[in-house]
């Protein structure tokens, strides 16, 4: 057999591979149907992130990124509690998962990045929260300045982006640190109560709720500093475009009617401002929300059940937690949050 012949049959061993190990795509409409059919959003998601994604003592499921599975359910089902729950492996697990399929849309504090976006046949959405890397020290009085430290040990879950951060700020700001890895973040938090650890790294988000318990007991402090962007991103499995369209824009509609300061209770109450690009978002635009597969009302249905932006945030992190937005306001109040037009 020649040289030809033999690339022939090894292109077509290795396509036939190919297509037995990846799920097949879901096709243009293929999820919404499927959501519709079985009448509740599967949402994948992490558990035991205080303010993100935890159950409270009362076996309450609570958190920033569940009211988002709950605004798309409210969107695509009409009642934001038509919402089972997946929890999610560890990475790259989670990718895998989503990839066949098994939940609608994933909500895990995942940080959209070039490798990820082009390694797993997934599709990112927006970022939901601008965070960064940050860093706590056990501390009774106020510690030296992080650039100031002396030898360290860090605390910090693997395999994830944080750890090739943190050996990336090592190398570059030539820190005497020394890296102590876990699998679990619990397994890293409770190496650095004990006193295992000197510092303890993640996205500052996680490190303010997590240690929230703790901080006056034992001494913590949580550096203002951070050494990377993280932009925390849903996603879902790449191929069904009608979905990728949907799930986009509930996100663009509970960021709009932040910016535009327009509240559940106002949309209960029926005090909605005279404003022609509201009106379009909230139930008159045409075919366009028949397009995606939704009712004329679905923007209404998610602001009604589950508020704006600005809702999600200060109810599961700023009030409880005294979290500031910081980059996560909308652009008109100096923030990265930005939506199109709803034209």
């Amino acid at each position: 057999m020649g040289f030809g012949a033999w690339m022939v049959m090894g292109l077509a061993v290795l396509a036939g591979l190919a297509t037995s190990v990846v799920p097949a795509r879901a096709a243009d409409g293929e999820t919404l149907e499927r959501i519709h059919n079985r009448g509740v959003l599967v949402c994948g998601l992490r558990s035991g992130v205080s303010g993100i994604s935890f159950t409270d003592p009362q076996g309450h499921l609570d958190g920033f990124l569940v009211d988002v599975c709950r605004a798309f359910a409210a969107a695509t089902l009409g009642s934001a509690q038509a919402i089972r729950v997946v929890r999610l492996p560890d990475k790259p697990q989670e990718f895998e998962a989503v990839e066949k399929h098994e939940v609608d849309v994933a909500l895990t504090t995942t940080t959209w990045t070039f490798s990820r976006d082009l390694s797993f046949d997934v599709e990112f959405l927006l970022p939901l929260l601008y965070d960064g890397q940050g860093f706590a020290i056990l501390s009774d009085g106020p510690p030296p300045p992080l650039d100031r430290l002396g030898p360290q040990t860090v605390c910090v879950k693997s395999p994830t982006t944080t750890v090739r951060n943190l050996e990336d700020h090592i190398r570059q700001a030539d820190r005497p640190w020394t890296i102590r890895t876990f699998k679990t973040f619990d397994e890293a938090l409770q190496a650095f109560l004990a006193h295992e650890c000197g510092l303890l790294t993640t996205d500052r988000t996680v490190l303010v709720t997590s240690l929230a318990g703790y901080r006056e007991a034992v001494g913590i402090h949580i550096y203002p500093d951070v050494i990377s962007r993280e932009p925390l991103t849903p996603y879902i499995a790449r191929g069904d475009r009608n979905w990728y369209d949907v799930t986009r824009w509930i996100l663009h509609a509970i960021i709009l009617a932040d910016a535009k300061g327009v509240t559940a209770a106002d949309v209960q109450a029926g005090r909605i401002p005279d404003d022609p690009e509201l009106d379009r978002m909230l139930g008159h635009a045409g075919n366009a929300a028949r397009n995606l597969g939704l009712p004329d009302d679905w923007a209404l249905q998610v602001l009604a059940q589950v508020g704006n932006y600005g809702e999600i945030f200060d109810r599961n992190l700023g009030k409880p937690y005294g979290m500031e937005r910081g980059l996560n306001q909308p652009w008109t109040r100096g923030g990265m949050l930005y939506a199109p037009l709803f034209r």
